[in-house]
This record gives C-alpha cells, sequence and structure tokens, in this order.
C-alpha cells in the first residue's frame, strides 16, 4: 500500500516543474525546422540555509510520560479493535450505498474489494507457454520499463485498465512502444502469443472501448498496446498540414501549432482536451465537434496496422501506408531493403525529438497526398436545413483508419491546420426557450457557410447548476493549470486513488471535490453567472475575423435578431423590464478561457454532482437532425429524473445528456427506453464518443470492422460484436 502512494506522490514534483518549465520555455518551443521539442531549458539552482536546532536534552527523564509495558500492549490493541470496527463499518456503508446504483459511467456502482463477484476472485486463468513468455519479449522490444503487469490492478497499471467512465478488467500485460517500428514488432508478438490486442491512447473514452473487459466467453488474454510514448509530431508543406505519431496529445498539438505558426490553428479541439487526448484517438472516434468551420477529426492519410493470416496459417501484421509524404511512399523503398515507411518514419521524428536541422517534407503527387487531411466538405453540410444528422459514429466512409474504433492500429496521421482569426469576439446568448434558442442557431449561426462562427456550445439551465454546484474546482484547475499535460497527470493521479484497494477509494476524490466545491468562488464571472441563473438557455458563440468580413456580417445578423425578439411585447407584468434574450461579452482573455473551462467540465461535474448527492445517472451522446434540436421526450412510463441536464455542440446538433436519478431507479430500462426515443426523433446515436462496449453499432459498422479485422484480435466484442475468435464463426 505504502509503495502504491509513494508510486503517485512522487511523480507529482515532476509534473509541477514540468509546468513551471512549460511556462517559462513557451516561446523556446520551435527549434531549426519547427521541431515538435525543444531543448529543456537550464533550471537555476537553489541555495537553502539550514538553521541548527538546540539538541535536545534526553537526560531529564522526570517530566517525560512513562507507559508500562501491559498498558501500552492494552492501548495498541484497543486502537487495532477500534480501528477494524470503524474500517469494517465503513466498507459496509459504501458496499449498502453502491449496491444498484448506477453511476454515469454505464456500469453499475464499483465493486467492492470483498465482492465476491469482483474479478479478482474468479479463477485465476490458464496461459500457454507463449502468453507466459510474452512480457518477456515485449520488454525485449520496447525495455523493461515500458511493460507492466496487468493481472492485478495496482495505482501504476490502474490508468490503463480503467477507463474514464465505463470498462474494468484485467490484461495479462500493458506495453508502451517507443518507435513505430516498435508497435509493429510489438503487435506481431502479441497476435503470435494467441493473445487480443486493446490499442489504447489516452485512455479518456467515455464508452469503455479501450479498455480490458472480464465479463466475456472470450479466453484470450487481453494486451493493452498504449501508444501515449509515440508523441512526436511536425508539420510538413509549409505548416499547411502537420504529420502526428498516434499518441501525440491533441491539446499539445494546438499549442506547438501555435507556436510554430501564430497565423494557423490545429484542425480539433475536443470536450475533453483539458485531458490532452491523442489525435489519433480523435480519428478512431470521429470526435471533434467544438470547431464549426473546421469539422470532426477525419483523414485518408495515415500509417496503420491491420492483422490477417496467410493460407499457411500464420498471422500477418501489415502496415498500410496511405500518409501521402514524399521520401515515406511504400515506392520510395526497395523490396529486398530493411528500411520502410516505417523505419524511415522512425529516423525523421527522432531527428525532431534531438532538434537536428531537417527541411521540412512535403506531400507527395500521389493519389494519398491529394486525399483529404479533414472533412473539407463539412462547412457546406452543416448548413444544409434537412433531416439527416451532420455526423455520427456509425458513418462508414473515408479510408479505414477513420472511425475504426481500434479494429485497425492507427500509428500515424496527417492533418490539415487552419487559418487563425485575425480578430475574435466570444458571447454569452441567453434565451428563455429552445424555440428561440434554434432560430438563433438556424438564422445567425448556420445562415451560410461562409460566415460559419468559430464555435457554438450549448447549456441548459440544468447544465449551469450542477457545474456551478459540483464543477468550481475543476474549472479553476483548467484555468490556472491550462490543458495537457499537468491535467492529464492529475486525471492519472484521480484513476489511481480511485483504484486503492479500499471501498471509499472509487468515490473519494469526487467525494471531496463536491464538498469543497463551494468553498471557492463561482468559477465564471457573475455577470455570465446571472445569465445562467436568470434564463434558462444558453450559447457560448466565439466569432472570428478572417480578413473577409465575416465578423461584421455576424454582429450585424445577431444584432438584428436580438432586436426583434427584444422587441416583442411581453404581456407579462412581471416581466415587463425583461429581456427576451441577453447577450453578454466576454472582455478579457482570462474570462474566454474561463467560459471555456466551465463548459469543458460538464461531464466531470454531472459525475461529482451525483456522488456527492448520493445519488445516480446516466448519459447518452447522440446527434439530432439537423431540421431538429428539441429535446427528445421521455416515455410516459418513464420515472421523472431528478436533473436533466443537455449540453451539445449546438452547431451540429451532437448532444450530450446526462440524467440524475433518485436511488432505486432502474437506470439501465431508461437508458434502454430514451435511446429508442432517440431515434424516433430521427436522431442517431451515438455521436461521437464511439460505440465501445455500450451501443451495439449498425449492421454496416459491423461489417467494415469484420472486414477490416477477419480474425477479431484487435479490440473484441466493439459495438456489439462477438467477443470470440473469427466472431465465433
Amino acid at each position: 500500500m505504502a509503495t502504491s502512494i509513494v508510486a503517485l506522490t512522487s511523480r507529482l514534483p515532476r509534473a509541477i516543474q514540468s509546468l513551471s518549465l512549460a511556462r517559462s520555455s513557451s516561446s523556446a518551443n520551435s527549434i531549426s525546422f519547427f521541431s515538435s521539442s525543444a531543448a529543456n531549458p537550464a533550471v537555476a539552482a537553489t541555495t537553502t540555509t539550514t538553521a541548527t536546532a538546540p539538541k535536545p536534552d534526553f537526560t531529564n527523564n522526570q517530566s517525560s510520560l512513562s507507559i508500562k509495558l501491559p498498558t501500552a500492549f492494552a492501548l495498541a490493541g484497543a486502537s487495532l479493535l477500534g480501528g477494524y470496527c470503524l474500517g469494517s463499518s465503513h466498507s459496509e456503508y459504501y458496499a449498502e450505498l453502491q449496491k444498484d446504483r448506477e453511476l454515469p459511467k454505464g456500469e453499475r456502482g464499483c465493486c467492492s474489494c470483498d465482492d465476491t463477484s469482483c474479478s479478482s476472485s474468479a479463477k485465476a486463468p490458464e496461459f500457454t507457454e507463449a502468453q507466459n513468455a510474452l512480457s518477456s519479449k515485449l520488454q525485449k522490444i520496447v525495455g523493461k520499463n515500458h511493460v507492466y503487469d496487468g493481472m492485478k490492478e495496482t495505482s501504476k497499471n490502474a490508468p490503463f485498465l480503467k477507463g474514464a467512465r465505463m470498462g474494468h478488467g484485467t490484461a495479462l500485460c500493458v506495453v508502451q512502444p517507443g518507435t513505430v517500428t516498435e508497435a509493429v514488432k510489438c503487435l506481431k508478438e502479441i497476435v503470435d502469443a494467441g493473445c487480443v490486442v486493446l490499442p489504447q491512447g489516452s485512455n479518456t473514452g467515455l464508452t469503455g472501448g479501450s479498455v480490458p473487459r472480464n465479463d466475456t466467453p472470450d479466453t484470450r488474454p487481453a494486451v493493452v498496446l498504449s501508444m501515449k510514448r509515440l508523441d512526436t509530431h511536425f508539420p510538413i508543406d509549409d505548416g499547411h498540414r502537420v504529420v502526428c505519431l498516434a499518441g501525440c496529445g491533441i491539446s499539445t498539438l494546438a499549442t506547438s501549432i501555435q507556436s510554430w505558426f501564430p497565423d494557423r490553428e490545429s484542425h480539433s479541439i475536443l470536450g475533453s482536451t483539458f485531458l490532452n487526448p491523442t489525435t489519433a484517438a480523435g480519428v478512431a472516434f470521429g470526435s471533434g465537434g467544438v470547431y464549426v468551420r473546421k469539422g470532426p477529426a477525419r483523414t485518408d492519410r495515415a500509417l496503420y496496422c491491420k492483422v490477417s493470416r496467410n493460407k499457411w496459417g500464420e498471422n500477418v501484421v501489415t502496415v498500410v501506408n496511405t500518409l501521402g509524404i514524399k521520401g515515406l511512399e511504400d515506392t520510395d523503398f526497395l523490396e529486398h531493403t530493411e528500411l520502410d515507411a516505417a523505419g524511415a518514419l522512425d529516423k525523421y521524428a527522432n531527428d525532431v525529438r534531438e532538434g537536428f536541422h531537417r527541411p521540412m517534407i512535403k506531400s507527395s503527387d500521389s493519389k494519398h497526398g491529394h486525399a483529404k487531411a479533414s472533412d473539407s466538405n463539412y462547412q457546406n453540410t452543416v448548413c444544409e436545413c434537412t433531416h439527416d444528422v451532420s455526423r455520427y459514429n456509425a458513418d462508414t466512409t473515408g479510408e479505414d483508419c477513420n472511425r475504426s474504433e481500434g479494429k485497425v492500429v492507427i500509428l500515424a496521421t496527417v492533418h490539415d491546420t487552419f487559418p487563425a482569426p485575425e480578430k475574435k469576439r466570444v458571447f454569452w446568448v441567453a434565451f428563455p426557450d429552445m424555440e428561440t434558442t434554434l432560430a438563433f442557431r438556424r438564422e445567425v449561426c448556420l445562415n451560410n457557410p461562409e460566415d460559419l462562427p468559430i464555435s457554438c456550445e450549448y447549456l441548459d439551465r440544468d447544465s449551469v447548476d450542477i457545474i456551478d454546484r459540483s464543477g468550481r474546482i475543476a474549472t479553476y484547475m483548467i484555468r490556472y493549470l491550462g490543458m495537457g499535460d499537468i491535467m492529464g497527470f492529475l486525471w492519472g493521479v484521480k484513476q489511481g486513488i480511485e483504484g486503492l484497494p479500499f471501498s471509499w477509494a472509487p468515490l473519494f476524490c469526487d467525494k471531496m471535490m463536491h464538498t469543497f466545491n463551494n468553498w471557492v468562488p463561482e468559477a465564471i464571472p457573475g455577470k455570465f453567472m446571472a445569465a445562467g441563473k436568470g434564463w434558462d438557455h444558453h450559447c457560448m458563440v466565439a466569432v472570428g475575423e478572417f480578413g473577409d468580413g465575416t465578423l461584421d456580417r455576424f454582429m450585424e445578423r445577431m444584432d438584428a435578431f436580438v432586436k426583434k425578439h427584444n422587441d416583442k411585447v411581453i404581456a407579462d407584468e412581471k416581466n415587463a423590464d425583461r429581456q427576451t434574450v441577453s447577450v453578454v461579452e466576454a472582455d478579457s482573455p482570462s474570462e474566454i478561457t474561463a467560459l471555456n473551462a466551465f463548459r469543458f467540465v460538464a461531464a466531470l461535474a454531472f459525475k461529482t454532482y451525483c456522488v456527492g448527492e448520493d445519488i445516480q445517472g446516466i448519459s447518452v451522446d447522440y446527434a439530432l437532425p439537423k431540421n431538429g434540436g428539441l429535446a427528445p421526450p421521455l416515455a410516459p412510463s418513464a420515472a421523472t429524473p431528478l436533473k436533466r441536464m443537455r449540453y451539445s455542440h449546438f452547431g451540429c446538433n451532437v448532444v450530450h445528456e446526462d440524467i440524475a436519478y433518485a436511488l432505486g431507479v432502474d437506470t439501465h430500462e431508461e437508458k434502454m427506453s430514451f435511446k429508442h426515443n432517440v431515434e424516433d426523433e430521427g436522431g442517431k446515436l451515438p455521436a461521437e464518443h464511439g460505440h465501445g462496449t455500450e451501443y451495439h453499432a449498425p449492421e454496416s459498422s459491423q461489417k467494415r470492422w469484420m472486414n477490416m479485422d477477419p480474425l477479431n484480435v484487435l479490440n473484441p466484442g466493439v459495438g456489439g460484436l462477438s467477443t470470440l475468435p473469427k466472431y465465433g464463426k
């Protein structure tokens, strides 16, 4: 136990140091050709002067406390007995509290270490000789320090074995390759040992698709292939595109591009960007709905692995190369040479990490070099007022890496960058009803493809209330620690604490955050909170000027909309002086940061709220038709929710809905009923969180994944597929 706590706390000083270095070296992030890594700045040495304390006198025993040996034993025994009784009652309390209770993570409560249904009490699996030898083979490839045992959960491996919201199991081991070539070699060793592979990025997914699961009929052990060490990224094509290895964090990428090219921006921002999820995961899920002008993460230019079997029964790992980069095309390498695209990419990436000068590479003239590195038609499709949805996870178009959900192993991707706005204004716009809010979306935000806002995020009144009640601490952490590695580290600490072998551990952090939430001031300025408490529907709208009058035209439309609605006569005398639509502008960068953080902590705040209030909740991710947007009705027989928290990427109508219920409600039945209601309204789910183990994918998606992975060795069980070899055929 002491070792686990030390393992957690020993990493904190390094994280704090990295924060100070990041703040002091933001301008030093560029190297000779815009490398993604810079030399560490020198750290000034500090000198500590220690005063000499008086030497204590141990000779005078007259005033010292004297306890006889029998008394000491009696006190020690009483202390142990009292601690045991207190601990037992504490465990019983938490076990009873968690019984038949669902937290917003898709699974029933947490599993007590004393619960006989826990996986730890199951019969120990029997491994083959090849499986027993696998860890040693992987250590020879990546080094001993990058292979962890996964059969018994510890604070060290918990971040790999437990999902952000759902999913929790054991693995034969966890391996973290440091190069693309190592990743390919590890994949081959794992499948040859008869194991299944769970590709994993930052493990911030919400539907359990990237962590082990023990409750399946499949007897093959799982190995977590963590790609986080593959974090190198570098620009190509004079900064108009960027190459990201699979472990590159989205927040890290955004910071790098801002440093390299102040007039450019990265391709995507997610609601969980503060946890630094990987770019590869964004492609695998089709995530990223914050930026209306850019669309979700999508690219047809990638390097990825597929697994098949030849006619001799041998496993074959095929590296598919659609990067479209000069010098990295498959045709650039002779058939009988050892070097291939993966090895050449490793060489270039290593030079980037080391800060060596190399010319910036460019896209090739091949079909892959001209392929899409973003959803270039998204601006047009999102403005269409039709009964179709803008985007959803079951979209089967594009290269296999897109929305693959772990059925291929993504090694690297190419993404477009985008022009940064010359000027930016951010508004909190409040409305009295959903109809007026949707009219604002239709008439102002999505009026035409050329004048789209940068982002348009929706919050209902319950969202504002819950974030304010349970999300202040998280909001301040993002405001002052920023997005990226520090928040990712703290998230790992939280997961480590929740993985400790105590009945109270899974709820401890959320309980503390809820308890101390109101000890800190409101997380956003009072002018925004007044609007949040005074109206029921809210949009955070960011608008930019891109040199073509976009900002002025947007402001003209918004001013006309507000005037039209506020000039209406309000019959109710009580509200005679009240505006129908309220517009509050952020006056400084710090206010903009506060608003963004307030929106991004919504999902975290809901779980904290449920834990803190001793209630339960469910979370559903769905896309509504482009010409819709009203909240799907609950069934007449449905239980009455305590809170119905709706927040969305308003431009594309992708909604995240968290519903709180009292204890005793059958939340599984409520969730299934609600999902059917969404589909009855023309919606599709999931929209961007991925199917994982929570959603059943349509037949078209399942067939696509089965063609990608005919042996079912990559992320088996995703989207309702069989977990058995070859899908049980």
